[in-house]
């Protein structure tokens, strides 16, 4: 498993959301995430969840990051991703969640 010890978690029940760009490289949708955090996640998994308490249906290496230009979503940051198998099924604690998303910077 190439689980990263940088990581985000986050509940997406609009998978609809996630936008494949060319071969396995994907974008989320938008987060409300500072930059500085975006930015240290760049390397790190991303992790896609329904529910906390449910283990991962998607994810993989975070590539990049831009950030959200149009004006009801100014701001946000996308994450421009490799998916990987290996990030599917995959369970966290419920420890460390804020509303719909969990950052683990190790």
């Amino acid at each position: 498993m190439t689980i990263k010890s940088k990581r985000i978690h986050l509940i997406e029940t609009d998978p609809n959301r996630l936008t494949l760009l060319e071969k396995q490289d994907w974008e989320s949708g938008s987060w409300d995430l500072i930059e500085a955090k975006a930015k240290q996640l760049v390397g790190g998994s991303i992790l896609f969840h329904k529910k906390k308490s449910e283990p991962s249906f998607f994810g993989g290496v975070i590539l990049n990051y831009r950030i959200q230009d149009k004006a009801v979503l100014k701001g946000q940051v996308i994450f421009k991703f490799q998916y990987l198998a290996d990030h599917r099924n995959v369970a966290t604690d419920n420890k460390g969640w804020s509303g719909d998303m969990k950052v683990v910077l190790k």
